[in-house]
């Protein structure tokens, strides 16, 4: 990968960006599914998911330092030892994939109903929950994998594994969910047990993928002589642990902006939720870019051309920015489509379509900048700077937390207001990483 063109970015970006759509397509099927089952079961899947998602990015930042270790051998030449760091990943994921769903087993339920304002709520998603958490041991092994492939640019084949995740969770939503085919009707748990079945099977793709494929010998993931070493490979934990700490405040902060939702009844729950999902819509490119950001820049740090990243940090952006209005376009011009798309509540008040299509319309802009933050912020991961990524997050999410406290708790603004909040953290995000780029450049120059 030296030359990164306009077409060489898209060739590393489309089969993630697909891949991310089709998860996008699993996220509004799981929805509808769910949606039918009405306004209390619509409420404990949104929470209890991003509850799931938020311990999960604990693992997928260990795959995101695999993703920058990997990238950054391959620009070096060093693929010899590249089986290695993915071993040994694997292991690390192993261990902590195990103690999340200890922790979560042992302490879910009691966080749960500490959080929860609703009880009908809190016991569907620990009912949820108790399910959907065996997927955490798949989906940590299935992300190391993804890292791996993403950091050689191999993203075809993520593409693929995306798609027979998408294909075997919609088909057992349809199974487990209503109880098809003779199946057993297990309405909410059966959403859980559809999407960690699925999850099991993308990482056994993927792993029979690397060891079967010729091309792929190489890199020497099946020489296991030698291989396992962990302390060797505390480097990939040092450069991952911000990534992980930052993934988990993340999706942590949204999960108590949720439930400070819920705190306002199940109606505004159900308009966030509508939100939420169409959201993942536009984080399609977003994702794709933010990904292929880090590999594209990991890779030139390896060899040795940084000079040419500024350059390359553009064309991405205009790509971030073309592809956002490509996917996101509905959400001004039909938000109202979008919405009955993901919301099939029997008993859908007009009121809460009305409140959805308001905020869908406004958090628009937000993600407009968004398209411009994910450039820079992930860059800084691309360069190692992994604890500055880490330091950055923290201060947007302050400054997010103190738009919930402000806009929900102290003022009690209505549901339709409160999504300040977005342009707040995604502003701070792009506005802190794009200042910590220009001292970089500037200490870079002067060394």
């Amino acid at each position: 990968m030296e030359k990164y063109s306009y077409k060489a970015i898209l060739k590393i970006t489309a089969p993630l960006m697909l891949g991310t759509f089709v998860q996008s397509i699993v996220t509004f099927t799981d929805a509808v599914f769910v949606s039918q089952l009405g306004d209390i079961a619509i409420g404990a899947f949104g929470n209890g998911s991003l509850m799931y998602i938020s311990l999960f990015m604990l693992c997928r930042g260990l795959a995101d330092g695999v993703q920058i270790t990997v990238a950054n051998k391959d620009g070096a030449g060093e693929t010899a030892t590249m089986g290695a760091t993915l071993f040994n990943a694997q292991i690390y994921q192993l261990f902590l994939s195990g103690l999340l769903f200890a922790i979560l087993f042992i302490c879910g339920e009691a966080v749960i109903i500490g959080l929860s304002q609703s009880g009908d709520i809190a016991g569907a998603m620990i009912d949820f929950i108790k399910v959907r958490g065996w997927g955490l041991l798949f989906a940590a092994q299935h992300m190391a994998l993804v890292g791996f492939f993403i950091g050689l640019g191999r993203t075809n084949i993520i593409l693929i594994s995306a798609l027979l995740i998408a294909v075997c969770n919609i088909f057992l939503d349809y199974l487990f969910i209503n109880g098809n085919w003779g199946m057993p009707a297990l309405g909410l748990q059966g959403a859980a047990l559809a999407s960690s079945i699925s999850e099991m099977v993308g990482f056994l793709f993927l792993l029979i993928y690397l060891i079967k494929k010729p091309a792929l010998k190489k890199y020497g993931f099946t020489q296991l002589r030698n291989k396992l070493n962990l302390k060797e490979h505390l480097s990939l934990l040092k450069l991952s642990y911000p990534l992980m700490l930052q993934g988990v405040l993340s999706l942590s902060t949204w999960l108590v902006f949720f439930t400070l939702i819920e705190h306002m009844g199940t109606a505004a729950l159900e308009s966030a939720n509508n939100i939420k999902y169409i959201y993942f819509l536009a984080f399609v490119p977003l994702f794709g870019f933010g990904a292929a950001t880090r590999t594209i820049i990991s890779n030139l740090v390896g060899q040795g051309k940084k000079q040419v990243i500024p350059k390359i940090q553009r064309r991405i952006i205009l790509l971030s920015v073309l592809f956002v209005v490509v996917f996101f376009h509905g959400a001004l011009l039909y938000p109202e489509t979008l919405i009955l798309m993901v919301d099939h509540n029997p008993n859908l008040d007009p009121q809460v379509l009305a409140d959805s299509v308001y905020i869908l319309q406004f958090v628009s802009g937000s993600v407009l900048v968004f398209a411009f933050s994910v450039v820079y912020f992930n860059s800084l991961a691309g360069l190692g700077e992994t604890k500055m990524t880490f330091v950055i997050e923290v201060i947007a999410i302050f400054f997010y937390l103190m738009g919930c406290y402000y806009f929900i708790y102290l003022w009690e603004w209505d549901i339709k207001e409160i999504w300040w909040v977005e342009y707040i953290y995604f502003g701070s995000l792009g506005i802190f990483s794009f200042i910590y780029l220009l001292y970089y450049r500037k200490k870079r120059v002067n060394e």
